[in-house]
């Protein structure tokens, strides 16, 4: 089936703005700062202003309220993949064109891209504030698929990285079959100078031709110039993603003493848990002490109080038997 090659198959919406943020709870005004002009004047604390209550810091995302935060990021992270794949066969049409629309069409995507990629790490950022307030069993959880998140997006992030070097070579190289065209007998360091030089210098441009002036040569170096635009372009992206990774990074960092703290919390609760269970599990066994304690107790009176009925018994047959001999010994 034919598909327009203008359009990208596998774009998809770009994310609303991160739910993360929120407004600062304090306000302007200093509280501190009198409004009154007399030297060291007293007042009544009851009357003065006083700053509004700070709200209550937000309750941490449910399990179930976070993974499926984990995946609308993992969505927009496959939708980097597909557009990352669409870039480069952007600039595959680039290299074999002068058509302005794949140009423009270029500039568009790795503009929006860029928009996506700011979006997915806002997104992180969100899941990682809320990770850092997170102390209950679903910690464990929110750790492990925040961890794959990170993983997953540096992947896309490294191969985004890597088609941007592989085209910034290929431009560069064509840059140079191009200029030596124009100028054969220039040689390897002059055409090294060429495939670096700034060609949107109208100076620079103007230059080459001096040695060749047909209108051959002046479309080459036109197409030189169109390659150059691309050659800039592609710096600029790998400057963003040098932005990207340290921003990144500098979150990883930021969010480490948080997390060591919560772990750290954890882990004591954890141990309080732990004790307290052993704590309960000495109970048991010292009230089932007490229990057997008792049933002894209880054996021991029992059988005292036997041993006393048969000695009372035995004491009264005893006697009987002793009377009895005397009353048949006295007939």
């Amino acid at each position: 089936m034919s598909q327009d090659p203008g359009k990208n198959p596998y774009v998809t919406g770009f994310p609303a703005p991160s739910p993360y943020g929120q407004l600062s709870p304090y306000g302007s005004n200093n509280p501190y700062e009198s409004n009154s002009t007399s030297n060291y004047e007293l007042h009544d604390l009851s009357t003065s202003s006083s700053a509004p209550p700070l709200p209550r810091p937000p309750a941490a995302l449910s399990q179930g309220d976070f993974l499926a935060r984990v995946q609308n990021v993992r969505n927009e992270i496959r939708g980097l993949t597909a557009d990352v794949d669409y870039i480069a066969q952007l600039h595959q049409r680039t290299l074999g064109t002068t058509d302005p629309d794949a140009s423009a069409q270029l500039e568009h995507y790795v503009t929006q891209t860029q928009i996506r990629n700011t979006a997915i790490k806002d997104g992180i950022k969100g899941l990682e504030a809320d990770l850092s307030k997170t102390t209950d069993a679903s910690r464990n959880t929110k750790n492990t698929q925040l961890q794959s998140l990170r993983t997953f997006f540096k992947s896309e992030l490294d191969r985004y990285q890597s088609i941007e070097r592989d085209y910034q070579q290929r431009y560069r190289d064509q840059i140079a079959r191009q200029y030596r065209i124009v100028n054969p007998e220039a040689t390897d360091e002059e055409v090294q100078l060429a495939a670096e030089a700034d060609w949107s210098n109208e100076g620079v441009f103007q230059t080459a031709l001096r040695t060749n002036r047909t209108g051959h040569a002046a479309s080459l170096l036109g197409n030189v110039r169109a390659r150059h635009n691309e050659l800039q372009r592609i710096e600029n992206t790998l400057f963003q993603l040098a932005i990207l990774y340290q921003e990144l990074a500098a979150l990883v960092e930021q969010q480490e003493p948080v997390i060591i703290s919560a772990e750290d919390n954890a882990q004591q609760t954890v141990e309080n848990i732990e004790k307290g269970n052993e704590q309960v599990m000495q109970a048991t066994e010292h009230a089932r002490r007490r229990r057997r304690l008792k049933w002894w107790l209880l054996l021991v009176v029992v059988l005292i109080l036997i041993a006393i009925g048969l000695g009372v018994g035995l004491g009264i047959s005893l006697t009987n038997n002793h009377n009895n001999n005397n009353n048949n010994s006295g007939r």
